[in-house]
C-alpha cells in the first residue's frame, strides 16, 4: 500500500468545449510512503489562526501516524495528466514522506487492533479522534503523543467518527451494530442514540403498533446492517450524513430528532462508498458509488429537480429528498470510468478564493478532478 501526495495545476484541455475552453487538473507527485496495512483515512491539518498552511498529514490504518512532508520537496514530477507528456523522460526517484509518530492505543503495538477512520479537530487542530474495530473511541493529544481519552462507543466494530462542527468535545460515531451514537467529552457516562434500524431491511418501515420485546428489538439490532461511514455538516452541527453496507440510500439525520432518518437521498443504482459535505457551500452533498456515479444534493436550493418535500404535511419547504413524487434528485452528475471509491472536496483557498468548486474522484487505479 502506498500513500501518494500530489500537487495539483488547473490547465488548458487539449479538447475546446463547443462553449468556450475547457479546463481539467494536472497532478503532479511530490511525495510518496509505503505503508504496510491499508489506509483507512488520510487528512491534512487544519487550518489555524496560527497556522495558515501545514505539512503534516495524519493517517489512520493498523496505527495513527503523523506524517511531513519533505523540507526540500524535489521536482515536481508528472504522475497522471491531462495533456501529452514526454514518454522517454526518466522521472527521478520521488521523494519519502516522512514519518514523526505512530501511536497505538495498544501496550503492544504489534497486537493493536486496526484503526477504521480518524477526524481532526478544526477548532483545536491539537486533538485527533480514531474509531477502531475494538469497539473504541480515542481522542490523540497530538503536542503532546498521548491518548487523552478512550471509551467504549458502540458493542461491534466502529467503522467511522466525526467531531460536530463548532464543536471540541462533541463527536459522533457509527458501527457494525447500525447505529449512530453521538458523545460529549465533558460528560462520557451518557450518550445519545441519533439513529438505529427499526428492522434489518435497508429501509426505515418505522416499528410495527405496539411496544417491541426485549427479545425481538434484540434479534432485530443483531441483524441490522452496519453503517459503514459517517459525515457531519462543518455549517449546520445538526446535520449528518450516513449509508450502510451494500446501500445505494442516503440517510440525512437531525441530532435534535434523535430516532429516525430526517430525509432519504435515492439516486445510485449500486452500493455506496464515500459521502461529503462541502465546506464552501452549505447544505451541498458529495456521493459516490459502485454505479460509477458522483452525485452531487443540494439539500437547500429548492429550484433543483422536483419541488423539495414538505415537512409534516404543512407545506413547509424543507430539504431535498429522495426521488419520489414528494421529494427530488440529486442536482448533477459525473459519470466516473470506474467504480467510484472515494470522493473529497477541495478546501476554499482564503489566498485565491479558489478550490471549493473541484471534487477529487478517486476509482480504479487513478484520481480526477472534476469541477461542478
Amino acid at each position: 500500500m502506498q500513500i501518494q501526495i500530489l500537487d495539483t495545476q488547473i490547465v488548458p484541455q487539449e479538447v475546446t468545449a463547443p462553449g468556450g475552453p475547457s479546463y481539467g487538473l494536472e497532478f503532479l507527485k511530490v511525495a510518496e510512503a509505503t505503508c504496510a496495512y491499508p489506509v483507512t483515512r488520510i487528512l491534512w491539518e487544519p487550518p489555524s489562526s496560527q497556522k495558515q498552511s501545514t505539512d503534516l498529514l495524519a493517517t489512520s490504518g493498523d496505527h495513527l501516524r503523523l506524517w511531513s512532508l519533505p523540507s526540500s520537496p524535489a521536482p515536481l514530477l508528472s504522475n497522471t495528466i491531462s495533456r501529452s507528456s514526454s514518454v522517454n523522460t526518466r522521472d527521478p526517484p520521488p521523494q519519502k514522506l516522512q514519518p514523526l509518530a505512530l501511536l497505538s492505543n495498544s501496550k503492544t503495538p504489534e497486537h493493536t487492533a486496526p484503526l477504521t477512520s480518524l477526524d481532526w479537530n478544526t477548532l483545536s487542530p491539537k486533538l485527533i479522534i480514531t474509531s477502531s474495530i475494538d469497539t473504541t473511541c480515542t481522542i490523540w493529544d497530538i503536542p503532546t503523543l498521548t491518548a487523552k481519552t478512550q471509551l467504549i462507543a458502540h458493542d461491534k466494530e466502529v467503522f467511522d467518527v466525526r467531531f460536530c462542527a463548532g464543536s471540541v468535545d462533541v463527536f459522533v460515531s457509527c458501527g457494525a451494530d447500525g447505529s449512530v451514537r453521538m458523545f460529549d467529552l465533558r460528560s462520557l457516562e451518557h450518550s445519545t442514540i441519533i439513529y438505529e434500524p427499526s428492522d434489518k431491511s435497508d429501509k426505515d418501515k418505522g416499528s410495527p403498533g405496539g411496544r417491541m420485546s426485549p427479545t425481538k428489538a434484540q434479534q432485530t439490532m443483531s441483524h441490522a446492517p452496519p453503517l459503514l461511514r459517517l459525515a457531519a455538516s462543518p455549517h449546520d452541527s445538526h446535520l449528518l450524513a450516513t449509508f450502510a453496507q451494500d446501500s445505494s440510500l442516503i440517510r440525512i439525520l437531525d441530532v435534535r430528532q434523535p430516532g429516525q432518518a430526517l430525509l432519504e437521498l435515492r439516486g445510485h443504482s449500486a452500493a455506496l462508498n464515500s459521502i461529503e459535505w462541502c465546506s464552501s457551500r452549505r447544505g451541498m452533498l458529495a456521493s459516490g458509488a459502485d454505479d460509477s456515479m458522483v452525485l452531487l444534493w443540494d439539500l437547500i436550493n429548492a429550484s433543483n429537480a422536483a419541488p423539495a418535500p414538505s415537512v409534516n404535511g404543512t407545506g413547509t419547504p424543507a430539504l431535498a429528498g429522495s426521488l419520489d413524487a414528494n421529494a427530488k434528485g440529486p442536482a448533477a452528475s459525473w459519470r466516473c470510468d470506474y467504480e467510484v471509491g472515494n470522493v473529497s472536496w477541495a478546501p476554499q483557498s482564503p489566498l485565491t478564493n479558489q478550490g471549493g468548486d473541484w471534487i477529487g474522484v478517486c476509482g480504479g487505479r487513478g484520481i480526477w478532478g472534476v469541477k461542478i
